[in-house]
């Protein structure tokens, strides 16, 4: 059975109230037939196909309904909601406090559980829900007084040597079981290579729905359903996902889109040590080994100065000037698309929708155009330097400063000044 909702003409009093309170604007006022006979001129009309089915609308109506000595009007709007077979429903009033996940990467907590707070603590205040963290990992109870610090107001601590490396089915049924267990309203995880490669599973295996990549996460006041929104097709349009009927509401948000919680020592907060039972899991994979990456190439993601390069560069020798640059200003060296598909440059240098998401202070684009996908991943950068031939150039003109010119006599020359006063 499909969802539906219908309005009774008979008991609709035209008085707008559920227009106001419908988040997605789906419903109008028209004017009724002369013919038709009604004291009231006006008639809610809804269109489905924009309805989310939220309730807003219904609850409002019932709530003038209760209030009135005219039993004949209001409680208007019926809805009926479709049932799925093989899944229960689910009371999604039980499931309370937003979680963030705090990942740990060789035994090192990774600062962007610290932008996960920062959105957590908004979220969690719109709701007036408590913010929690997670932890999962080999001696990690240590970090979360450190959370704490930073707005958690309980860390569940998931303490084991066998969660010293990470292995996707071994987290996976560790975070399902706790969710199950304590039943939290919404999870935050980073779009990490770690993030993205559980968090899906996690969704899958707690029968409930996630949002990838969100750059913007609100609570809807009236319907109190989180508000997820990402890039779609190619970053030309901004979707804006929700999870009704399923528990948590999950999302992975990109690295480097928020600023870091701050840090108020000697916070009051609760670590709950969760005991782990891996005896009830048919765990099918192991850790191995790993191998790092050769070489001392800085990682772009923690940077504060990028000097990146683009289509303009050219090739692959092009980007010596631009490393040249990044290794004077103690930078990292970054990549848009172009230059990667063309294989000029390695993958993890790149910058934009499809590469990492930075937020330096210093971000210098050289031969860089600045479309969209690009602005992505940078645009929240401190001071942005654009260097180009092409004044009309998109990144040229949002710049904050912008050098017409050839950045093969501006790099080199850059450098050169820029080296001269480091050795005086």
């Amino acid at each position: 059975m499909a969802n539906s909702i219908s309005v009774i003409k008979d008991r609709c009093t035209g008085c707008t109230a559920c227009v106001k309170a419908c988040p997605v604007n789906c419903i109008s006022m028209v004017d009724r037939p002369a013919d038709e006979g009604s004291r009231w001129k006006k008639l809610a009309v809804i269109d489905e196909s924009k309805c989310v089915f939220c309730n807003a609308c219904v609850e409002v109506c019932d709530n003038l309904g209760e209030k009135t000595s005219n039993k004949g009007t209001f409680k208007a709007i019926v809805m009926v909601k479709e049932t799925v077979a093989g899944k229960p429903e689910i009371d999604t009033a039980s499931y309370k406090g937003v979680w963030c996940y705090g990942e740990v990467r060789h035994g090192k907590l990774v600062s962007t559980v610290y932008e996960l707070l920062f959105l957590g603590k908004k979220l969690a205040a719109d709701l007036g829900e408590p913010l929690s963290a997670v932890l999962i990992g080999k001696n990690v109870a240590d970090q979360a007084r450190d959370l704490i610090d930073h707005g958690a107001d309980k860390v569940y601590v998931l303490e084991d040597p066998m969660f010293e490396n990470f292995v996707d089915e071994l987290y996976t049924n560790a975070l399902v079981d706790l969710i199950r267990q304590e039943k939290p309203n919404k999870l935050l995880l980073p779009a990490s290579t770690i993030g993205r490669s559980f968090a899906s599973r996690v969704a899958i295996k707690a029968n409930t729905g996630i949002t990838a990549d969100a750059t913007e996460l609100s609570i809807d006041k009236a319907t109190k359903l989180l508000h997820a929104t990402r890039p779609s097709f190619g970053g030309n349009l901004m979707a804006t996902i929700l999870c009704q009927k399923q528990r948590p509401e999950m999302a992975t948000v990109r690295p480097m889109s928020f600023p870091r919680a701050e840090k108020q020592s000697g916070r009051q907060g609760e670590v709950v040590r969760v005991t782990v039972d891996a005896s009830k899991w048919n765990i099918k994979t192991k850790f191995v080994r790993f191998e790092p990456e050769k070489g001392d190439a800085q990682d772009i993601a923690a940077a504060e100065v990028i000097v990146a390069g683009g289509r303009g560069v050219g090739g692959a020798e092009g980007f010596a000037c631009i490393e040249r640059l990044a290794k004077v200003l103690g930078g990292a060296v970054g990549a848009s698309r172009a230059a990667v598909d063309s294989g000029w440059i390695t993958y993890r240098h790149q910058v934009g929708l499809t590469g990492r998401t930075v937020r330096p202070k210093l971000y210098v684009a050289c031969g860089i155009s600045g479309q969209i996908q690009h602005l992505a991943g940078m645009g929240s950068s401190d001071v942005i330097v654009a260097v180009n031939k092409d004044p009309e150039a998109p990144l040229m003109k949002l710049a904050t400063f912008s050098i017409e010119g050839d950045m093969f006599e501006v790099l080199p020359a850059l450098s050169k000044e820029l080296e001269k006063r480091k050795g005086s």
